[in-house]
């Protein structure tokens, strides 16, 4: 099985040396110079270091409701490709 980028980590040294670039000038980080993981790793701690969730405690409710309609429109056509 193959392992996916988000499950890596990252090289923390060179993950909190990039963070710190951006922070201090964005415009001269050459992202072209960094592995996908580095990347990823670095998505994932700006997305940890939100003061909120990109799916807010607010909407949570929300977003569970039009996932189970979702799920109930699409079980229909789901069943149908099973049966083939």
């Amino acid at each position: 099985s193959i392992e996916g980028i988000f499950r890596k980590n990252g090289n923390i040294r060179r993950l909190n040396d990039l963070s710190d670039a951006i922070d201090r000038d964005p415009s001269s980080v050459d992202l072209t110079q960094y592995t996908p993981v580095q990347l990823a790793a670095l998505l994932k701690k700006f997305l940890k270091q939100l003061p909120e969730p990109l799916m807010t405690y607010k909407l949570y409710r929300l977003f569970m409701a039009a996932e189970s309609q979702l799920l109930l429109a699409y079980r229909p056509m789901v069943s149908k490709l099973t049966a083939i």
